[in-house]
Order: C-alpha cells, then structure tokens, then sequence
C-alpha cells in the first residue's frame, strides 16, 4: 500500500508520536510510507532519524504540487492527523481515486465547524485513539458509527524487560515538566506519605517545558520533602528508569488524549496509579492494573499510592496484570494491523 502520513505540529508531542510510530511500523511491514512534515521541525527529524520518506509540508495555495505527488507515487490513502493537514488532504484527493482518514489523537474539545459537512463527506474513515474521542465524533459531528474506529496507540514491547522490584519503594512519574502534569499534585501527596514511609523516593524523569526544575524544588522545600524527591530531567533510556521504579504515576490534570507512558509502565511490568483524565480510564484498570483518581486531588492520590506501597505482593499481582493487558491489547502489532484493517475499508469504500 502506497501512503501518505501528514502531520505538521512542531513539537514531538502524543500526536506526532502516534503519527510517526505508525507510520515506522507499517514501513516495517512492507507498505510504502511518506510522511509530510514541516522541515526542521521535531517531527521532520524524527522521522528521518526512523528512515521514513519525508516530503515538506505545503500550504494550500500550493495544492497542485500536492496532487501532481499523489499522482506521481500512486498514493492510494492519505492520513491527517491534524485539522489543518485533513483539509489539506480532502483537497488533494479530490476527482482522485485516493482514500482519506483522519486520525484524531489530541486533547481538544471535537466541535462541528463551517465546512464539517463537506469535510467529511470525503472523509472514508475516521481514526479516533480512545473511546471517549469516538463518542464526542458520534454525538458531535453525527458520523455514522461504521466510519469512526478506536485504535489504541501500541508500544514496543520488546524494549521492556521485567525488573525486579527495588528493595525500597520508589515512585516514578515520567512527563514533561508543565502544569497540566499535576507535579504538584503528587508533591502534595508524598507531603502525606512521608511519615508513613520514610524510605519512599519520587524520581522525576522529564525536561522542562512550562514548569522550571527550580520551581518544582522550591515547592518540594516548602512541602519539607526535597531529601525524598530526585529530578533526573530528560532520560533517554525510558524502560531502564521505568524498571527501577515500584510504580509508576500519571497525576495529570486534564490532556492525555495518547498516553504512551501509561502504555510504557504497564510493558515494565509496574502498576499504575493515574487521573481520571483522557484515554486513562480506559487504559488503567482500577484494582486491577493499578488504581484511578481524580486529579487535583492529592489526598486521594496519597490514599492510592498507600495501597500498594503498604502490600508489595499486591504490587507485583497489579505490575503482572498491567504487563498481560499490555501484551494482550498494546502491542505495537496490535496497533497496526487495527491501523490496516481501516485502511483497507476505506480504500474499499472507493472501488
């Protein structure tokens, strides 16, 4: 299958992961894949750095290089993954025997817009990354169910290897420093914690974005738990941090339309305790892979926590189911041969 990935946010966020992650795999499975990006941007060398095709983004006034290149390399499907590449796409596949799908893996609020009608009248298929986003398709946009499908982002399981737990407990949340991640949250919570359990630590893996490190240590001296939190910034080595955890926690506040590290935690082998934000409900079983919150609220977190911190065979009966529903349901196979069975009812629909 020829295809044409589009993706022009400038940032290595869920969405362009969800975008280049896929299209590395369908590569890997033998379809011939490029993808459009903006050049010099995060994704742009992401996808170089995966040996995928790129082509530069374009704007609309030049659609006719866009539809001369469908032409050209016999595009069969083009997939968007943001507003502005979809309007693109339906444009270019215009008159063209081309399938288009849109995939929708972000945060934002789904609302019916001019020019929603005729977008997806030409629209085979849509891909929706949760559940909750299908619904907000369903009940705003009216599509008919057949043509909204839920695909799960997969990970590579084969980087993780099952650690032995730490003789200490030790927490670790992996997440851009940002608000919107709840640090703050969890800081508050290990404020209660920390009588109980004087030898727990809070390792914090991520770079800075729009929350300083300072910041987050002032906070940490303010609560008196600073000799208990580490800030290990960026890591390139994810499953190697994730393996000398006891847990992993997603205090986040809202966002989480992917949650690929929730994804990564439970391919480690280590239960999860998570807001009840985004795709995470779907994600975490509650008392089964981990536990579910609500976010803002650091007593309940703390409450969360304390159960598995107080019972370590219950850790590891929670880190063994998360594990088995990673490999039953997350795998990155899993993901795109879901991938490909829409694409090929949206191609189908064409013939």
């Amino acid at each position: 299958m020829n295809i044409l990935q589009m993706v022009d946010v400038p940032w290595d966020s869920g969405l362009a992961h969800y975008a280049l992650a896929l299209s590395h795999g369908l590569k890997k499975k033998g379809h011939r894949v490029f993808v459009s990006a903006v050049p010099g941007e995060k994704p742009w060398h992401k996808a170089h750095r995966l040996g995928l095709k790129t082509i530069p983004m374009i704007a609309l006034k030049n659609l006719r290089a866009l539809r001369w290149f469908i032409r050209e390399h016999h595009i069969e499907l083009i997939n968007a993954h943001t507003g502005s590449t979809h309007s693109l796409a339906v444009a270019a596949a215009l008159g063209q025997k081309v399938a288009v799908v849109r995939t929708r893996s972000d945060a934002r609020t789904i609302r019916r817009r001019p020019g929603s009608r005729f977008l997806y009248k030409h629209t085979q298929r849509v891909i929706a990354a949760a559940d909750y986003i299908r619904e907000s398709f369903l009940k705003e946009l009216k599509l008919a169910p057949r043509k909204v499908v839920t695909v799960y982002q997969g990970v590579s399981l084969e980087e993780f290897s099952v650690e032995p737990f730490p003789k200490y407990p030790i927490l670790g949340i992996v997440a851009r420093l940002d608000p919107v991640k709840g640090h703050r949250y969890l800081l508050e919570a290990m404020l209660i914690l920390k009588s109980t359990y004087p030898s727990l630590r809070l390792r914090i893996i991520g770079q800075e974005e729009n929350t300083k490190v300072r910041e987050l240590h002032a906070m940490a001296e303010r609560l008196r738990v600073d000799s208990q939190v580490d800030f290990y910034g960026y890591q390139s080595d994810v499953p190697k941090v994730m393996g000398e955890c006891t847990l992993g926690v997603i205090s986040s506040t809202g966002s989480e339309a992917v949650s690929r590290v929730a994804l990564e935690w439970m391919a480690a082998g280590r239960p999860v305790v998570a807001t009840r934000v985004g795709c995470l409900p779907e994600i975490v079983q509650d008392r089964i892979t981990g536990y579910l919150v609500d976010p803002k609220d650091a007593p309940s977190l703390a409450s969360a926590l304390a159960k598995i911190l107080h019972d370590p065979e219950r850790a590891k009966t929670l880190g063994n189911s998360a594990l088995s529903r990673a490999r039953r349901h997350f795998g990155m196979p899993q993901f795109i041969e879901k991938t490909l069975d829409v694409y090929k009812s949206a191609i189908g629909e064409l013939a």
